[in-house]
């Protein structure tokens, strides 16, 4: 049987710089402008960005919240999204400081879908250090919508974090793929994977390849 699956780019970045907006980037914009860039409806500084994406179309927006990072606490209704798994979530932090990593329920609510080790440093960090060492964070988590039991599906996350001094403010940043069922048709999964569509050779015309 013929492997027909489509895979698009997943790219999602995570400011620590003021006035930058999280951003969840699906397709390659470059040679091909396939992309599609979801951001929140309004950028704020400190926050984490919680977006629901269609599993059938991921390129669709479903819902968002936008939740202030000092004393951050689960959004009332978003289990409705984030236990049915025709959705796919991702959570992206927007120039968080290193006071504000997630506590007591929020925490609690990252990691029952699918928070651990990277959310695990930046917990030790502020605990560690305080604000005095690492003044901003970087944060993303993503995985598929659903039940977390009996067996929870994958999630994916990266952290980074700035001394508090520092000149450059570099991104947290996420890169996967989207992959559909093998007959090319939806719903999308995450994959760990690359996606990208390479220039052909000076001087030559034809269909560009997608890896």
């Amino acid at each position: 049987m013929a492997n027909d699956a489509k895979f698009l780019a997943y790219t999602i970045t995570a400011p620590l710089a003021d006035g930058l907006r999280p951003t969840v980037r699906i397709g390659s914009g470059w040679p091909s402008n396939t992309e599609t860039t979801l951001f929140p409806a309004s950028q704020t500084n400190n926050t984490y960005w919680i977006v629901i994406l269609s599993a059938q179309n991921p390129t669709q927006k479903v819902t968002e919240w936008v939740v202030p990072a000092v004393n951050a606490a689960p959004p009332a209704g978003i289990e409705t999204y984030m236990d049915n798994p025709a959705y796919i979530f991702a959570v992206v932090t927007s120039s968080l400081r290193t006071v504000n990593v997630p506590l007591d329920a929020f925490y609690n609510f990252l990691a029952k879908y699918g928070a651990g080790t990277e959310l695990q440093k930046l917990e030790q960090i502020h605990s560690v250090f305080g604000y005095t060492g690492f003044a901003r964070s970087g944060y993303i988590l993503t995985g598929p919508c659903g039940p977390r039991t009996p067996v929870a599906p994958q999630s994916y996350e990266v952290a980074t974090y700035n001394a508090f001094n520092a000149q450059t403010l570099l991104p947290a940043l996420l890169l996967m793929s989207l992959q559909s069922l093998p007959t090319g048709q939806p719903p999308y999964g995450i994959i760990e994977a690359h996606t990208w569509l390479p220039r052909p050779p000076a001087g030559m015309l034809g269909e560009e390849s997608q890896h």
